[in-house]
């Protein structure tokens, strides 16, 4: 069926609500770092926002200038879907940080304070802004093996002459991430119990690291790991990327001692895609700073953080830190409703939605609908397939595996084509649909529903 849309509907129905982000807005850098700030010049570089009128962008539609779909986001905030849509604050941040030259190393350092007093730090702990939570864990790594010392910091990851080297993970914490740990250098060796932790300390061992979202997986928890680490002079690092909200983790997870926490910025946080929070003890943080651009010849130079990420960011955390939570879900209820009233008159029902705010990762609602077969001939695999394929804007992926791309493996045995990480039917029933509305930006919900209704309204009648 050919969708009644066209792209310039689309991006005029988004124009009410994204106006906001070409609008300058004037916000003091009081709040930012807690003390007043003097009257300044108006700065001339990253000011004021201009009309594009010639080359890419000036017809206001970038994707199709360069041929690519754009997407109303049902999957989630997953990295090989751009993760989260930044707010308007956060845009202006952005644009902020861009009016002037700085010293990036100062700027990481006060952020880093600004991030210790937002999420309630304990004392000797500081904060630090990286490229992203899997560049947290390069840095955070090469930190504990490198300390201060510029010759390792030059040869890492040949940490062949390194005292310490060995990271003790459990074996159910093993997950894609730790691609990030090894690649420091570090000999990651596995354990399952309380015990055999025990037994692979050894002089070599210099941290132990512990995955939060498989904290049910594994038989030493968290608090144990920690204490186990301190009694043998051990740091401990806890993978939290993907773990907020709630938000009281960013402080309970340091507080419970971790020496390194990473947050993600670009999830739910809606910061910067290419962002990540590394909150932990003050000198570990300057070790993982020394390790990182801009410094060069160090390990971690290739995970840039510019000046107008680090400002995105802590407008992000700010946000999110101090948004009321109960009200977020509420709006999430809005957006489903207005797909439920919109579906039921083809005897489609909504079902009790899905919600463990206790969750330990992707904390969010999840929405699903009936679909009465004595109504309609249609699966639910179908309907969402049937989003995806909407043009000019696509309504979620059914190719948006959390993996992303994968090379070929000359070894494994020939099998047919299959789609990784795409939408199937709720709990099994091929009856049923249903997908997040937690990234949708404001209008979209209507979007999907108006998408919904023409999808039913085409589908055979029982």
């Amino acid at each position: 069926m050919k969708s009644g849309w066209n792209r310039r509907s689309f991006l005029s129905a988004l124009g009410a609500a994204t106006g906001s982000l070409f609008s300058p807005v004037k916000l003091s850098a009081e709040g930012l770092f807690s003390k007043k700030s003097k009257p300044v010049t108006p700065a001339i570089d990253g000011n004021p926002i201009v009309p594009i009128t010639s080359g890419l962008g000036s017809t206001g539609d970038i994707y199709a200038e360069l041929g690519v779909t754009p997407l109303v986001n049902i999957n989630g905030t997953i990295t090989v879907m751009g993760g989260s849509v930044m707010k308007p604050e956060v845009m202006e941040l952005i644009r902020l940080g861009n009016q002037h030259f700085v010293m990036i190393d100062e700027l990481e350092i006060a952020a880093g304070k600004f991030i210790a007093k937002l999420c309630k730090s304990p004392a000797g702990y500081t904060g630090l802004v990286t490229g992203g939570a899997a560049a947290a864990l390069v840095v955070g790594y090469s930190a504990m093996m490198t300390e201060d010392l510029e010759p390792r910091l030059r040869a890492i990851p040949d940490v062949s002459d390194f005292p310490r080297t060995e990271v003790i993970i459990q074996k159910s914490h093993r997950y894609p991430f730790d691609h990030q740990i090894r690649q420091t250098g570090a000999k990651l060796v596995e354990v399952e119990t309380r015990e055999q932790m025990l037994n692979a300390i050894n002089p070599k061992t210099v941290a132990i690291h512990f995955t939060n979202i498989l904290s049910d997986k594994g038989q030493v928890s968290g608090p144990e790991t920690v204490e186990i680490a301190r009694a043998h002079n051990l740091y401990t690092f806890n993978d939290a990327s993907a773990d907020v909200p709630p938000v009281e983790r960013l402080w309970t997870y340091p507080r419970i001692g971790f020496d390194l926490t990473t947050f993600s910025g670009g999830k739910d946080i809606c910061g910067p895609q290419a962002s990540g929070i590394l909150i932990g003890k003050e000198e570990l943080i300057r070790w993982s700073l020394l390790n990182m651009s801009p410094q060069e010849d160090h390990i971690g130079r290739c995970c840039k953080v510019g000046k107008e990420t680090i400002f995105g960011l802590l407008k992000a955390l700010e946000i999110f830190v101090n948004q009321n939570y109960d009200e977020t879900v509420k709006m999430y209820d809005e957006r489903a409703k207005v797909i439920t009233d919109a579906i039921a008159r083809f005897g489609v029902t909504a079902r009790p939605r899905k919600f463990d705010p206790n969750a330990l990762g992707n904390v969010t609602p999840y929405y699903s609908w009936q679909i009465d077969p004595a109504k309609v001939n249609i699966t639910g695999e179908e309907v969402i397939q049937k989003l995806a394929e909407t043009r000019p804007v696509g309504i979620g992926s059914t190719g948006a595996g959390v993996g992303g791309m994968r090379g070929r493996d000359p070894n494994a045995p020939a099998v047919g084509s299959s789609n990784h990480g795409g939408h199937h039917p709720h709990d099994g029933d091929p009856n049923s649909f249903g997908f997040a509305v937690w990234q949708l930006k404001e209008g979209e919900e209507q979007l999907i529903a108006d998408r919904l209704v023409e999808i039913f309204s085409s589908a055979p009648k029982a």
